[in-house]
């Protein structure tokens, strides 16, 4: 038999060995894998639902924001141009009196 072989009786030691070791997933690794995955939902998911909220709620404040600041020009543009009428109309009324 040479150096490097392995007999079948260290073979079956190792193995048995391994057996021994890795009897299988006790239920209570099972129990703290599903405790870990339940405290990472329970503080990371109102998080995610928060900054979904607070993104779409600032969405919405610029959308209104552009549309108050398009209004205020156009409001601005309204007044000039009933300033303009008024003074049209006023003008035509003083011609009329002379």
């Amino acid at each position: 038999m040479n150096k490097n072989e392995v007999s079948l009786y260290e073979k079956q030691n190792l193995l048995n060995n391994l057996d021994d070791n890795n009897e299988g997933i006790e239920l209570r690794h099972i129990f703290f894998a599903y405790a870990i995955l339940f405290l990472c939902i329970i503080f990371f998911v109102p998080k995610i639902y928060l900054s979904s909220n607070i993104y779409y709620i600032s969405k919405d404040i610029n959308d209104l924001q552009s549309r108050k600041e398009s209004l205020k020009a156009e409001n601005a543009e309204l007044q000039q141009r009933l300033e303009s009428v008024k003074f049209n109309f006023l003008t035509l009324e003083i011609e009329e009196i002379k």
